[in-house]
């Protein structure tokens, strides 16, 4: 295998991909689809645009990433958090690889959900704490506390009223540090999302006082990138990225339909995809080159940017004590000396 730099990219994309299809039929129980479609999305926020230290994963200065797609969790699951006996293990009993795992259970597990629209709207609530903590926080040539937070979504998601409701919020907030993508595949676990669904998403969400960007095709991580890097522009509005994806995208005779979504794909038709994806007949299959990879993105510039942070925390410590201890009493979740009293 050759390893240019769209290589390594292509390569670090099919080891997700083909990672939850061996994990999902091992376990004879799963969502193989929505993982094989995001791929490259994972890829490209993870790689190019998450703030996110794996050494310091409680870090209060990360960027968060929720999974209201909570099926997709093989999207989560990788080193140092998980190794890939876990992975095997997936969905059995005691794994951390849950099939929709739970917070505190793994290191980089922010909140997944299994009931559709509560992840996108436990997403508000987390950016909201965002620019609170910045606000109180924050002091002159002190930013430290702010943070972005992404989540990842589906169809059944946007369908749900409490996701409705939780972006009206959001819009009416003007929550700048928020942005959901938005998986726009067109099916459910039933079929075609027209057999309930056929609201125009992008005009609710510019009504709601959001920025809508939509990418064609969410195997152009270019695009994808390009996307990321107007969320990260926008300061006046929440962004809203609808990526238009193929379930189950490389599976011959299951993409694009409601088989790839909730149930192993089969042996003969993952060595179909595998050879779909110029991939070799091998399970759990972890390139070297992949894990070098993701050491040196996301690796690198989480190490790179907290340790610019842990600089600047240890100068706000000394200025700012006071604000030190209730951040101090925050993050431990310890109540304020003398509360029962107050």
């Amino acid at each position: 295998m050759t390893t240019s730099a769209l290589d390594i990219q292509q390569l670090s994309i099919n080891t997700i991909r083909t990672l939850s299809m061996d994990a999902v039929q091992q376990a004879n129980s799963g969502h193989p689809g929505t993982p094989m479609a995001l791929a490259p999305v994972a890829y490209a926020l993870w790689t190019n645009h998450l703030k996110y230290d794996p050494q310091h994963p409680q870090w209060a200065a990360r960027d968060r990433f929720v999974l209201s797609v909570g099926h997709a969790s093989m999207l989560l699951y990788g080193e140092p958090a998980i190794s890939l006996q876990n992975i095997k293990d997936f969905r059995q009993l005691h794994s951390p690889c849950a099939g929709h795992p739970e917070f505190g259970e793994a290191a980089g597990i922010e909140t997944t959900t299994g009931p559709l629209g509560q992840g996108i709207a436990n997403s508000v609530g987390m950016a909201i704490a965002g620019k609170w903590l910045s606000a109180r926080y924050d002091r002159d040539d002190y930013e430290l506390f702010g943070f972005n937070v992404y989540a990842l979504c589906g169809d059944g998601d946007i369908m749900e009223g409490v996701a409705c409701e939780a972006a009206s919020l959001a819009g009416h907030l003007k929550l700048s540090n928020l942005c959901w993508i938005y998986d726009d595949n067109k099916i459910t676990i039933e079929g075609s999302t027209d057999l309930a669904f056929s609201e125009n998403v992008g005009a609710r969400f510019e009504s709601l006082g959001w920025n809508v960007i939509k990418v064609a095709d969410a195997n152009d991580v270019d695009a994808i990138n390009a996307a990321l890097g107007k969320f990260k522009e926008t300061v006046d509005r929440p962004t809203l990225i609808i990526v238009r994806s193929v379930i189950g995208y490389g599976a011959p005779n299951k993409a694009g339909t409601h088989d790839a979504h909730g149930s192993p794909l089969g042996e003969d038709e993952i060595k179909l995809a595998k050879e779909a994806y110029g991939w070799p007949d091998e399970k759990f299959l972890v390139p070297a080159e992949v894990k070098e990879h993701f050491a040196a993105t996301l690796g690198e510039s989480g190490k790179a940017a907290y340790a610019v942070w842990s600089e600047k925390h240890d100068l706000y410590q000394r200025a700012f004590p006071s604000e030190t201890k209730e951040l101090h009493a925050l993050f431990h979740r310890k109540l304020p000396e003398g509360w029962e009293d107050a």
